[in-house]
């Protein structure tokens, strides 16, 4: 029997005897007896580690036992003694130690202890041994509330109370945004100073105080903080908004929904770009959303400080009489450290994040009747077509309550004033793009059906965000989402040539015009609700006969509908279940799918379930399938995933949603592992997962991409670079995609393995590096390599540059038919943005992504039935040659000037290319024959500016 074994079965039977305990003697104890409180947090692994100080201090035992508070799940340091004298005396000794806050729970109180979440602590618990200090107010009926006639608010030091947090209002307050939290208004509010290391997950003390004030207004809320650290060591850059940068950052999360199902937050990095987005349960963060809010900081003596103004008009929030709920929660990033700080405090490697925000309650805020218009005018040329259009449209949003927004978009502007990273494709799966429309991105998370549908895109661009570089990664992590509103406006499918006419791939891809759309989004208790229409404009696309001269081709535009139905039931954890329908009208056919899932979390967040059933009727072909993900979070640092599928052959989404493929079930196994204590000195964090998966289409069929089994591991270093490791072996199966319909082959597995070395990226210059292997269906082995640097050597001018070198070997491409071609190849992928701000409002950008790529035929293949082997095909010596070399490039100058919150102007000039087959040139001259020969050659100018409320 190993020592841990021992160990773990020593917990749990010391769990279950306290549990006994209660159980046994709670009908008797508790009906004239009580316990000590020491202090109650909505994390239980701060509770945990106050426990431990506390029997370091008082030389006691301590219990950690759940609390049900108000519909809220709290986890209270509690003393063992439960005999009244002894409490009472305990108080009064621990008050005298300093530890300050505890109060006596009588038995008969109604928000005791429900059931015993931790049993005695102990140091072989696994808690972190860092020393933290929680200190609470005197009196748990009066914690953190502010005393109007005290003109110097004392701290607020309390991390994650159970007691409700009552901010001031103060209207009529006279404050100038300017990061400098000087003015006497602020002097009257208590500062939040209990932040604690969340990432790494130690929960220590960090190195530098912070003081963060919040209130509130009829207008809005107010924020400022005082983040004190040597300035030496200050990193300040500017950005474009919502990109992620290795920098000093500030910002304050807020549970609008009050009940832990939505939620915003709001982000100042030094220098004063900002970054927003929304949050929903449990831990998805999404930045797509842009709220029109003011952030400023500024440096002083002692580090920086920030001001925060959020109107109340761009929250969503439900609708009450007079006291509202909006728990929130305060966070700082320090660059040179790589450390996020939070309070309250909820590690990104825990079960909970926006229901373990601090409880806060409001008076007499309900708003009503915002609305803005963002009317636009813009001008392009297209300089390849020889044509030039001028557009003239708004946007209009309007909250007639404040849980309830309609948003329309009239004769909408989608011009390219961000461009798509470049992608080769050759493979029968489709590339997913990510949404960047303001129309759609806004309310758009009442359509989130399933943490799948979470767009986590790796990207062609290379990551400079927080800790060391990240170089690109060869792959991209694609969502399963029944509403991708990139189909909205976006090519149409299934066009019907006529006879006779030929329209190229390039012309095929266009975006098609919208002619209008319409969102209305609301809430009413615990029913969230959403309705999507939009309706495209005819195609119009250029076409040649079979003579030769230029035609129009005109077919007619798609009609989109969404409803979406959500409810959340109320109680502890979270109980949800949820309709999307989606309907797609077009020229051709009609396409509906009808979706319902469910979602489940445990009151101690320990288990999450979500689940989804899909059903689609496409073309008089009917489809079924459904997925679940199960997770168990035992204690913090430790994930467990597990991943279910069954989706049938005639499921089809693809017109409004998102899917990899149909016809495929099976099960996939995922555990990671956060560590942050305990390691080697040269070590700062260490991240260590395995993950397993076998997936099998309907004839029992293994899918080769589908069947894996691997792990990884990430290792911080003590100078804050990293190094991470990837190896998976991919097992043999039967490829059953490629062939278009023409029958399944064969596939052998192989090894893939990635390894990375990354810089930290505070510093003004860092690199990274990565090699890797990847199996090719033929059995062979391709090898890529990666290097980038990232140079800031201001916090105004940043310039990043990667590239990647892809050696295929035997790479089997699909030439029609049954028949393939198996290649050698070189592939050569540079990326390049350089960005230089005037302020922080106004940027100057230019950005590149080239992919050239140029295959060798080598082996000839046909698919044989029935045995599915990839064998020989004869080729006649005066056949033309299968060699081929791709060479498509991205490049675009952007100006961009925020004139105020959400109103912006932007020049814009674009060219692109697509070149044609050109087998006797070089790489060099496929880049420069890519500048020249164009099939995207526009320039753009477009204002757009915010009215409102």
């Amino acid at each position: 029997m190993s020592w841990d074994y021992f160990m773990l079965m020593q917990r749990i039977h010391v769990r279950l005897l306290a549990t006994l305990f209660f159980v046994i003697s709670g009908a008797s104890a508790f009906a004239t007896e009580g316990r000590a409180i020491f202090s109650s947090y909505a994390n239980e692994l701060a509770a945990r580690q106050e426990a431990i100080n506390v029997e370091k201090v008082l030389g006691i035992r301590t219990l950690v036992v759940e609390a049900l508070v108000n519909g809220r799940t709290y986890y209270r340091v509690a003393s063992e003694t439960t005999a009244r004298d002894n409490v009472r005396r305990l108080i009064s000794r621990a008050k005298a130690q300093g530890v300050s806050g505890a109060w006596y729970l009588a038995s008969t109180s109604n928000d005791a202890p429900r059931a015993v979440r931790g049993s005695r602590v102990r140091m072989t618990d696994n808690v972190p041994s860092t020393s933290t200090r929680i200190q609470q107010s005197s009196s748990p009926t009066s914690v953190n509330r502010v005393e109007q006639n005290n003109p110097i608010a004392k701290p607020v030091t309390l991390s994650g109370s159970e007691e409700v947090v009552s901010i001031p209002r103060i209207d009529g307050a006279s404050i100038t945004l300017d990061g400098r939290v000087d003015e006497s208004v602020w002097t009257s509010v208590p500062p939040y100073t209990k932040l604690l290391v969340i990432d790494p997950d130690t929960l220590a003390e960090p190195d530098y105080p912070s003081a963060a004030r919040i209130f509130y207004t009829d207008k809005g809320i107010y924020v400022g903080a005082v983040l004190e650290q040597p300035v030496d060591t200050l990193v300040e850059r500017l950005s474009s908004r919502d990109k992620q940068l290795s920098r000093d950052d500030f910002g304050i999360a807020i549970d609008t929904s009050g009940d832990g199902s939505s939620g915003f937050f709001f982000n100042v990095s030094l220098g004063g770009t900002k970054s927003d987005g929304k949050i929903v349960p449990e831990f998805q963060v999404s930045r797509e959303w842009d709220g029109a809010w003011e952030g400023k900081t500024a440096v002083t003596d002692s580090g920086w400080s920030a001001e925060m103004f959020i109107p109340w008009s761009i929250l969503s929030m439900p609708s009450v009489e007079d006291r509202r709920s909006l728990p929130f929660a305060i966070t700082r990033y320090v660059a040179h450290k790589n450390q996020r700080w939070m309070w309250p405090p909820l590690p990104f490697s825990g079960s909970t994040f926006i229901s373990g925000f601090q409880p806060m309650e409001l008076t007499g805020i309900n708003p009503k009747q915002a609305w803005e218009v963002f009317p636009y005018v813009s001008a392009t040329e297209d300089r390849k077509a020889g044509e030039a259009e001028a557009r003239v449209g708004a946007d209009f949003n309007w909250r007639p309550t404040s849980n309830m927004q309609l948003t329309a978009t009239l004769n909408p502007d989608f011009g390219a004033v961000e461009t798509d990273d470049v992608v080769v494709n050759l493979t029968a799966y489709e590339t997913f793009f990510p949404e960047k429309r303001l129309f759609f991105l806004e309310g758009n998370e009442v359509f989130v059906t399933s943490p799948r549908s979470n767009v986590m895109m790796s990207g062609m661009s290379g990551g400079s965000g927080g800790g060391a570089r990240q170089p690109t990664r060869p792959w991209t992590m694609e969502p399963t989402t029944l509403l991708n509103t990139r189909r909205i406006g976006g090519a149409a499918k299934n066009i019907e040539v006529p006879d006779g006419l030929s329209i190229s791939g390039s012309e095929q891809s266009t975006p098609t015009d919208l002619l209008g759309a319409a969102k209305f989004v609301g809430q009413a208790g615990g029913l969230r609700y959403g309705v999507l229409t939009a309706f495209e404009d005819d195609v119009d696309l250029r076409a040649e006969d079979e003579a030769g001269e230029e035609v129009n081709f005109t077919m007619d535009g798609r009609d989109f509908n969404v409803a979406r139905l959500s409810y959340e039931f109320g109680g502890r954890g979270r109980k949800a279940i949820g309709y999307m329908g989606t309907m797609m009208a077009g020229p051709s056919y009609d396409a509906i799918v009808h979706g319902v899932d469910g979602h489940f979390r445990s009151p101690a967040g320990k288990w999450m379930v979500d689940t989804q059933l899909i059903a689609s009727d496409k073309d008089e072909t009917d489809g079924f399938g459904t997925y679940t993900d199960i997770g168990w979070f035992p204690k913090i640092g430790r994930v467990h995933m597990l991943e279910i599928d069954y989706l049938d052959d005639g499921l089809d989404i693809s017109d409004m949603g998102f899917i990899r493929r149909n016809d495929q079930r099976g099960i996939a196994y995922r555990h990671m592992r956060f560590d942050s204590q305990g390691l080697p000195d040269w070590m700062l964090n260490r991240r260590i997962g395995m993950m397993v998966s076998y997936q099998e289409n309907g004839d029992g069929l293994q899918i080769p991409r589908g069947n894996y089994a691997g792990g990884m591991a990430m290792i911080e270093l003590k100078n804050r670079n990293s190094i991470s490791f990837n190896t998976f072996y991919n097992m043999k199966g039967w490829d059953d995609r490629e062939s278009r319909g023409n029958g399944a082959y064969r596939t052998k597995g192989g090894i893939n393995y990635l390894i990375t070395y990354g810089t930290d990226t505070s510093k003004k210059f860092s690199y990274s590096v990565q090699v890797g292997s990847q199996p090719e269906d033929m059995g062979y082995t391709s090898y890529l390599a990666d290097f980038g640097i990232t140079y800031r050597p201001v916090d105004r001018f940043g310039l990043e540059f990667d590239y990647r070198y892809f050696d295929r070997s035997n790479w089997l491409v699909y030439r029609g038919d049954e028949d393939f071609t198996a290649y050698n190849a070189v592939q050569l992928a540079p990326t390049l943005s350089m960005d230089y701000f005037l302020t922080a409002n106004q940027q100057f950008r230019l950005s590149m992504q080239w992919i050239g790529v140029d295959a060798d035929e080598n082996h000839f293949l046909r698919i044989q039935r029935p045995t599915g082997k990839l064998v020989r095909r004869a080729k006649s010596a005066d056949s033309e040659s299968e060699n081929f070399t791709l060479s498509q490039l991205t490049w675009q100058f952007r100006y961009r000037w925020e004139i105020a919150p959400m109103s912006d102007l932007f020049v814009v000039y674009t060219r692109g290319s697509n070149l044609a087959n050109q087998m006797n040139e070089d790489f060099e001259d496929l880049l420069l024959n890519a500048f020249t020969d164009t099939v995207i050659d526009t320039a753009i100018v477009k204002l757009r500016y915010r009215f409102g409320s």
